[in-house]
């Protein structure tokens, strides 16, 4: 939940408290619950002394050996917010803790910023095309995707809003399960100067979340070899300077650089 009343929340099951002062961007690991009974989930603002004060209850009853995943969302604000979606718990019943298979990354995808519109998920940088469609307060199933970085686009209308690097070989979470939550705001400026949109991974271990880069297009790259071959005493020994900068100091008659990248189409 990006509204900043709820920046930090007192969360109670039954009249225990659970989670003190749990702060926006984080998440807990998964704990057991017994099953089969009806149990309360209470929203309370922070540095609570009772569940008499709580904001929202939630009341919810798991079956055994189940697996749920709780998203806390929406606006918790009578003001300052557009649009204002109140505030609400999201479940998914079909959690993981682990991927299905070691050599993968199983990924959900959460849509859960309020003044977002529909959106379309591409992967663009293993070619992987389309991916789903979805709009706030969904869930995108589980993606089973063999460990690798991906590059996910965020379009809107046929249009991109933002790309975001998905860098799961690099993270090294081959094996994992993990949550990808739209957050924030594309417009701060209508909801209070709030957090701006991003997408932000939660691991099965809990902790803050971690957000994912913005992707930048590499710059384009060439290979350049350069050889001294001219025989004329007065060169025997030269620098080369490339853009005003000293490139090759006391560049030999019959030597050669290695081939090194260069910026190319400039």
């Amino acid at each position: 939940s990006a509204d900043a009343v709820a920046e930090e929340v007192d969360v109670y099951l039954n009249d225990v408290l659970l989670l003190d002062n749990f702060a926006f961007r984080t998440a807990t690991p998964f704990v057991d619950v017994q099953a089969g009974v009806d149990f309360t989930v209470s929203i309370v603002p922070a540095n609570s002394t009772s569940v008499d004060d709580a904001i929202v209850d939630f009341t919810y009853n798991l079956p055994a050996n189940s697996k749920f995943i709780l998203v806390a969302n929406g606006i918790v604000s009578a003001e300052g917010y557009s649009p204002s979606i109140g505030f609400d718990i999201y479940p998914y019943g079909m959690g993981r803790e682990v991927a299905t298979n070691a050599s993968n990354t199983d990924v959900l995808v959460f849509h859960g910023s309020t003044d977002a519109p529909e959106v379309t998920v591409w992967e663009i940088g293993a070619g992987a095309g389309e991916l789903f469609t979805f709009e706030y307060g969904d869930f995108a199933g589980y993606l089973e995707l063999p460990t690798a970085d991906y590059v996910l686009d965020i379009r809107a209308g046929g249009e991109s809003v933002v790309a975001y690097s998905a860098p799961l070989a690099s993270l090294g979470l081959d094996g994992a399960a993990l949550t990808v939550l739209a957050s924030g705001f594309l417009n701060p400026a209508a909801n209070s100067d709030g957090p701006a949109f991003g997408l932000f991974v939660a691991l099965a271990t809990g902790g803050d979340l971690v957000a994912l880069p913005v992707y930048v297009e590499p710059t384009p790259m060439a290979r350049l070899q350069v050889i001294h071959n001219s025989a004329d005493l007065a060169a025997a020994s030269v620098d080369v300077f490339v853009n005003g900068d000293l490139f090759i100091p006391d560049f030999g008659f019959r030597t050669a650089t290695p081939f090194v990248d260069v910026p190319a189409e400039v």
